[in-house]
């Protein structure tokens, strides 16, 4: 079975290559004539009449004959820049996917090594789960079987967080939180070597952009009839690297804190003996 953190890197493949095929054909104008197409042509024997498109940058010579039925408009940088948005989105997907695995994978041991002491002191975190309620049921449920209660009690959680929006500043912030992390972000920032507010603000840019691309189009939630918004390389990059770097982080403190959860159940249960 796959760790939150593998299938996290198996997700942001597919927006780590769109940021690649981007730049690959990036170009300022798409050659159809010229001394180069001429050589190419004669290199791949293409007959004289036949329509031939050269992308020269950089990093890439790409040459599209004719029978690709490709048309040069697509080559333009206003298409290309659909690549970009969809990087965006395939980097927030990611991150939709990693922040429930990683509860699912690591919320029962949290739970099981605190006990009573599981839920933090966190003004932000109660108001993110003020929706979570047992009924008698659930309560006689896990007196009655006090080893299976953190099992039961993480899926309670994890079926609540279904229905709410983790992939955002706060979103991460109550995983950690839930997963024994003391203030997340301040330790995210941390590990990175990164202003806090930085990093927060650019998690929350990404995800409302991920949102205007796909339900507006990529236009602003404020102006929805309105212009599709700009949309360069060099912030997507961002976005797209923030996302990654963030996770990252994340999963090494919740690794070493669960690290540490388990050794003070061990030396707690050595002193019970």
């Amino acid at each position: 079975m796959l760790s939150p953190r593998q299938a996290f890197e198996d997700n942001m493949r597919p927006a780590e290559l769109l940021l690649r095929v981007y730049r690959l054909l990036e170009n300022d104008a798409v050659q159809t004539s010229g001394d180069l197409i001429g050589s190419l042509r004669t290199a791949i024997g293409a007959a004289s009449d036949e329509d031939l498109m050269l992308i020269y940058n950089e990093i890439f010579i790409g040459l599209i004959r004719e029978r690709a039925q490709f048309p040069s408009a697509s080559l333009k940088r206003a298409a290309l820049c659909n690549l970009l948005r969809q990087s965006v989105v395939g980097a927030c997907t990611a991150l939709d996917a990693y922040l429930p695995s990683l509860l699912r994978t690591n919320l029962p041991a949290v739970i099981k090594a605190k006990g009573r002491e599981f839920i933090p002191q966190d003004g932000e975190l109660n108001e993110y789960f003020k929706d979570l309620n047992f009924d008698l049921s659930e309560t006689l449920r896990m007196l009655a079987d006090p080893a299976e209660a953190p099992t039961y009690l993480a899926g309670k959680i994890l079926s609540l967080t279904n229905f709410k929006y983790l992939s955002s500043k706060k979103g991460i912030h109550a995983v950690g939180a839930l997963l024994a992390l003391d203030k997340p972000w301040k330790q995210i920032a941390a590990k990175l070597q990164r202003d806090q507010k930085e990093l927060m603000n650019i998690i929350d840019e990404t995800t409302r952009r991920r949102n205007d691309i796909v339900h507006r189009a990529d236009r602003p939630q404020s102006d929805p009839g309105g212009n599709m918004q700009e949309i360069s390389y060099s912030w997507s990059k961002q976005a797209v690297d923030t996302v990654m770097h963030v996770c990252y982080a994340l999963d090494e403190l919740v690794t070493t804190r669960i690290g540490e959860l388990q050794t003070e159940v061990t030396l707690s249960a050595a002193d019970v003996v």
